[in-house]
């Protein structure tokens, strides 16, 4: 039996936190509609890979009708290099080749989701290996969950690159109903040796939410520095009841100022470190010029303050209305390296990840 190949290649960064159950929910949705569907159900085997800094395979190629994706894990920063690495290898071990003696699968299709530039310069040596090797093998379809992106990064391996202007429910259900229905047709197709249109879909079932990029009218930076996403602020704090992590997230607004999104729970520290670059780090933010939201409290043990910065240099929650006093100042004890110290409120500034 042939086989057409689907390799969803899913960003799993720190900026992503909180979209990541809306994109756990969508592959799940997808899962489900291509489960109906007897074309699918014969032909598309479906691959799984998560990455950060760092990427994983979260399931090997498999039927849909035995499929069961695994919750999307959380890393720090945003290595394409790492990602396209990964696919290639899943690609070279499990995707059939065509032979004299038989007929190897259909050509793949890779659907690519991010939602920010790329915080090593590693893709530039992995891209080239693409083009080169790679690019007549399988279907890049590129998505963009967030409109700051340097597409022309993007565009070196695809033409097909399309943003979500919001990650609202209606507009990520319509999105993944796409993409579903992208791969249903295609199931049909490859009967006929063919690929069909994304724009064709697009529209019927994605709403006007979802749009192609158009790359004549993106500039090509050619940076050659990078140290981390410019476009978001990811802030890691330790909560000092339960002693486990959260990511205070900042986005920049069009005016330049970094607006608090949230404060959420890092859901599995060992698949954290797991897929986390063990190099670099984002810039500095000064919390003197953020616009923090109201009632963003530490999601483990809900106490108000979740930036408390100690000597040490980590940051860690507190509730000013429940500490120890001397002298004015706060007595603390910081949840990573356990030195008690004396606190006041203060501009300051901290500190940030990858993204």
């Amino acid at each position: 039996m042939r086989r057409l190949p689907i390799f969803f290649v899913v960003d799993v960064s720190e900026s992503m936190v909180a979209d990541l159950p809306k994109v756990d929910k969508g592959l799940q949705m997808i899962v489900k509609e291509l489960s109906s569907d007897p074309y699918a159900l014969e032909t598309v085997f479906i691959s799984t890979i998560a990455f950060a800094g760092r990427c994983k395979v979260l399931n090997p190629l498999t039927e849909v009708y035995s499929l069961n994706i695994p919750r999307l894990p959380l890393g720090g920063g945003t290595d394409y290099g790492e990602a396209f690495t990964c696919l290639m290898r899943e690609i070279d071990r499990n995707v059939v080749k065509t032979t004299i003696n038989q007929k190897g699968d259909w050509k793949p299709l890779v659907f690519f989701f991010t939602d920010g530039n790329p915080t090593s310069s590693s893709y530039k040596r992995v891209f080239d290996k693409w083009r080169n090797e790679y690019s007549r093998k399988a279907s890049v379809i590129a998505f963009s969950l967030a409109a700051k992106l340097d597409y022309s990064i993007l565009g070196q391996i695809t033409e097909q690159i399309y943003l979500l202007d919001d990650m609202d429910d209606e507009t990520v259900k319509g999105f993944f109903k796409w993409v579903s229905a992208s791969i249903q047709t295609n199931s049909v197709a490859v009967g006929d040796n063919k690929i069909v249109s994304e724009d064709r879909l697009m529209k019927d079932e994605a709403g006007e939410k979802v749009h192609k990029i158009n790359l004549k009218k993106e500039s090509r930076t050619g940076r050659d520095d990078i140290a981390g996403d410019e476009s978001v602020r990811v802030v890691i704090g330790k909560c000092a009841k339960h002693k486990k992590r959260y990511i205070d997230l900042y986005r920049k607004d069009d005016v330049g100022i970094f607006l608090e999104k949230g404060c959420f729970a890092v859901p599995d520290e060992h698949a954290y470190d797991e897929l986390s670059s063990s190099t670099g780090s984002g810039s500095d933010l000064d919390m003197s010029r953020v616009q923090h939201k109201d009632n963003c409290n530490c999601p483990h043990c809900n106490n108000p303050v979740i930036i408390t910065k100690c000597s040490c240099g980590r940051i860690f929650c507190c509730n000013p209305d429940r500490e120890k006093s001397v002298d004015g100042c706060m007595q603390l004890d910081c949840p990573w390296c356990g030195n008690t110290g004396y606190y006041q409120f203060g501009s300051f500034s901290v500190g940030t990840g990858l993204g």
